[in-house]
This record gives structure tokens, sequence and C-alpha cells, in this order.
């Protein structure tokens, strides 16, 4: 036998009596949370709509008669409790919405949509940058930005 030959089978043999198998820590991630599918702000009434469509936003005036914050949430099996705030241009909160809770028996849903009316009268034709963000379970889940002309 070779000199060089001895480590290699020693190393074979090594291999051989060790575990086949090796094993690592690793931290597995939480179930994902709520994904969005879409956040549109819209002066049309939400009920209307075909939400299996693609949902844009539509331009806000001054005088309409209201405006509606919609968000389409996809893959959803647990419960979720949404809540609305609105802000002025000025950032002051104009109106928070009553909570809302979806899916609360637990059932996997592809998507749910649900909305929030800001009426004419907390409108109030002030003209500007608005923000609504939307909180699920008192946790931020989304905010979008939209201007009344």
């Amino acid at each position: 036998m070779d000199t060089r030959s001895a480590p290699r089978a020693a190393a074979l043999v090594l291999l051989l009596l060790l575990p086949a198998c090796f094993s690592f820590r690793v931290a597995v991630p939480d179930e994902p949370g709520e994904v969005i599918g879409a956040l549109a702000i819209l002066c049309t009434p939400p009920s209307s709509l075909d939400l299996e469509k693609p949902i844009v936003d539509e331009p806000v005036g001054a005088d309409a008669a209201a405006v509606h914050s919609l968000v389409k949430v996809l893959q959803v099996s647990k419960p979720v409790v949404l809540q609305w705030h609105w802000y002025s241009p000025d950032n002051a909160r104009v109106r928070s919405s009553k909570t809302v809770e979806v899916n609360a028996r637990s059932k996997y849903l592809a998507y749910f949509a649900a909305w929030d009316t800001l009426p004419r009268e907390q409108l109030a034709g002030r003209k500007g940058n608005w923000t609504v963000v939307i909180t699920a379970g008192g946790r931020f889940l989304a905010r979008k930005e939209f201007t009344v002309n």
C-alpha cells in the first residue's frame, strides 16, 4: 500500500463511522402576516365595484360626497381586526373608524376587501394632501396618501 493512500483510507473509514446526519439550529419564522393586494382611495362606493378586477385610485375633489379607503387583503387564515385613521393636510386626526373584525371563524380566505368612508362633513372642503393609516390588531398595516383638489 502506498503511503499516500493510507491517510485517504483512514479518512474514508472515519467518515463511515460518523453519523451521516448533521443538524443545525434554525430560527423558524412566524407565519406571514397580512398581505396587501390593493389599497385605493375612491369616490365611487366600493360596494358597486367588481373586486376581482384591479382597483385603482380615483381623483378626489373638495366637493366629493365622500371618500372611501378600500383595502384588499390576500391569503388570510386568522381573524383580523381593522381600523382606519384619517389625517387632514395639517396632520390632525379627523376620524378614527370603529374596529372591524374580519374572518372571525379563522377560515382560509383567498382575499377579503374592507373599506371605511370619510363623509363629506369631515372632508369639509379641505384641499391638500391627506393620509389614511390602516391598522390590524392595533399594529400598522398600510398607509395611503391622497390629494384633495
